[in-house]
């Protein structure tokens, strides 16, 4: 009877070392986002939309939401009064009882997580106009400030090889392009908390158990085809060079050339296995990059010339190939 029993406990610590893993993973991924970017909320919020979706799945969703109402009001009587926060709080509450709805439906994972980003982008974007781009700036310049301090005090430069010119010239255009993109990593920060939270719900609560539909592999990743008209657009109002048209245009254009490095390396992932490519020379392809940057543009060319040639479909024109083609990935 013992002989019975042990595998079913291996199986069980087995999961819950899985789950303890991926949450510890997912927690330091939002940490990490919400480190250079100042944030409304302590990061540790991040997860509220994978709590509200754990407990929405046991509970349902009206009790769900019941729940979510009673932890905002907790939060509030606990001394949690500004109306900004709150609002980040209940969107983020939200977005897990999104999460959970879209789920019982059996919506696929990316339009999950779309409709889940939008929700809280949107919220964002709200908060930027009403006064937090203002809030960001200051913080960026405070940020700033005690760098420099820190610079007059202990010499940071030195230990970069630097002189202390060129460091404080370095903080200053470093300032100058955080404060233009500020808008653009505000909202990219967002996205990966959503991101974490969908797979985070991906991996802890599979589909078979009537959970959270499993993501697509990254290899068949794709930015959707008006993701490359939004590049178009973009480019064109840093063209006019007018400054809120060029901001505006920077900001778009910064987050989709990130999800067309993306998507690049999705091409190369696809092809690698197409063609058996060995781990190995994969890993030293990635030392390269690291070791040359500049490397990146050509991942880049790579995955916006995918909207139009689709490498990974020509990869496996092949009848007898080992993948499928490349048509309608990523959906």
């Amino acid at each position: 009877m013992s002989s019975i029993a042990e595998p079913g406990r291996s199986l069980s610590l087995g999961n819950a070392f899985r789950a303890i893993g991926a949450i510890l993973v997912g927690a330091l991924l939002i940490a990490a986002a919400n480190t250079d970017i100042p944030s409304p909320l302590p990061w540790v919020f991040g997860l509220l939309p994978l709590a509200l979706l754990w407990l929405a799945r046991k509970v349902g969703l009206l009790l769900g939401a019941l729940a979510a109402s009673s932890t905002l009001g907790a939060l509030y009587a606990s001394g949690i009064k500004e109306p900004h926060q709150l609002v980040f709080i209940a969107v983020l509450a939200a977005a897990g009882l999104l999460l959970a709805a879209c789920a019982r439906r059996g919506m696929p994972a990316s339009v999950t997580a779309s409709l889940a980003a939008a929700l809280v982008l949107a919220v964002s974007a709200g908060y930027l106009l009403a006064g937090g781009m203002d809030e960001l700036t200051r913080l960026l310049a405070t940020r700033i400030g005690e760098l420099k301090r820190m610079e007059s005090e202990h010499r940071l430069s030195q230990t970069l090889g630097l002189s202390a010119s060129e460091f404080n010239q370095a903080l200053e255009q470093t300032g100058r392009v955080w404060t233009l993109l500020l808008p653009s990593l505000f909202a990219l920060k967002w996205i990966v908390v959503i991101a974490t939270n969908c797979w985070l719900a991906s991996v802890l609560f599979q589909e078979d158990e009537g959970g959270f539909p499993a993501f697509s592999e990254f290899s068949v990743w794709r930015v959707h085809p008006v993701g490359a008209w939004v590049l178009a657009l973009a480019l064109l109002l840093m063209v006019t060079r007018w400054k809120p048209a060029f901001e505006a245009g920077v900001n778009l254009a910064f987050p989709l050339a990130l999800a067309y490095v993306v998507q690049g390396f999705a091409v190369a992932r696809y092809v690698a296995q197409a063609f058996h490519i060995r781990g190995l020379v994969q890993a030293a392809v990635l030392v390269l990059l690291v070791l040359m940057p500049i490397l990146i543009t050509t991942v880049l060319a790579v995955g916006l010339l995918d909207v139009w040639y689709d490498f990974r479909l020509r990869a496996t024109s092949n009848p007898g190939a080992p993948l499928g083609g490349g048509r309608g990935m990523g959906d």
